[in-house]
């Protein structure tokens, strides 16, 4: 199955959802990164687990369990890697974040529920900087915050609201190469973009199903040529944009076919082009080869 929108063309691939024996892997698959090794890690929001998938798409473990204790989750929403293999976890049912080593051993977690600096309200997004700090989409407290490698309390950035740099919980969170974040604003139905300080740049993105528009942004990641791909979690679709935020096209539609979703909550890009988009209501990670034409707009 070929897509093609603007410079960019995507192939399906394969899905991620079964054992050889036809066994399902995923009882509500939520958020997906890619690690520098490029293993697939898929935060499983009701198994409460972390699925941990090699090269070549095959499991190689799970990490965690539903509970309260080091190395245990309530509804995980989302895992990204650092350089050395370490998880940071957003343990979403028992507000806080926890680091855990290669293995799943639990090294350090910070956090517990409350309205402070340092408290969370069902965090549901995570991201590292180019310096190991660690980046929190608050969804509850409608904020980022932000905490250096050892869990310490930096800044925060954000506030209730629908102006400009205000927020509405925030279910994602993503860096690009320069330390840009890009937040979804999920019940703003936009994205904003703002500075590693915290600063507000700009927004993309309104409330409808046109071309450009949101039903519940969940999901942002950026390919190595710099396309943004959105996972617009009730229009049942993924939206790509250049660099620059112009709308390039979008890709699916309502369904359980290959290329088809149902209510898409992650995307993820490896190094080379992969697109990986955790198809949450039909229990399954869709994978897609990517041959992207490097034109100006994406120089």
């Amino acid at each position: 199955m070929q897509h093609s929108f603007g410079d960019i063309g995507l192939e399906f691939d394969r899905f991620i959802d079964k054992n050889a024996k036809g066994q399902k892997y995923f009882q509500g698959p939520f958020g997906i990164s890619i690690g520098y090794d490029r293993r697939i890690y898929i935060a499983d929001d009701l198994s409460h687990k972390i699925f941990i998938f090699d090269t070549s798409h095959d499991l190689l473990k799970t990490v965690g369990q539903k509970g309260k204790g080091g190395g245990e989750f309530a509804w995980v929403d989302a895992v990204v890697i650092d350089k050395e293999g370490n998880l940071y976890v957003a343990d979403t049912g028992n507000d806080r974040i926890q680091i855990l080593d290669g293995q799943g051993n639990s090294l350090k977690q910070f956090g517990g529920r409350g309205t402070k600096p340092g408290r969370f309200k069902n965090p549901r997004g995570i991201a590292l900087d180019s310096h190991n700090n660690i980046y929190v989409a608050d969804w509850g407290n409608h904020r980022v915050q932000v905490f250096d490698q050892q869990g310490r309390f930096l800044r925060q950035f954000g506030g209730f609201g629908s102006s400009p740099g205000q927020l509405h919980n925030p279910i994602c969170i993503f860096l690009d190469q320069n330390d840009q974040i890009f937040v979804c604003d999920f019940k703003n139905h936009r994205i904003q973009i703002f500075d590693s300080s915290g600063k507000f740049i700009d927004t993309f993105g309104a409330f409808g199903t046109s071309a450009g528009e949101f039903r519940y942004p969940s999901g942002l990641t950026q390919d190595p040529s710099g396309h943004i791909y959105v996972a617009d979690y009730e229009n049942h679709r993924i939206q790509i944009f250049s660099k620059q935020r112009e709308f390039l096209g979008a890709l699916g539609h309502l369904g359980d076919k290959a290329g088809e979703f149902h209510k898409p909550t992650s995307v993820a890009a490896n190094d080379q082009g992969t697109l990986y988009v955790v198809d949450k209501g039909n229990n399954r990670v869709q994978v897609f080869s990517a041959q992207i034409a490097r034109k100006g707009d994406v120089n």
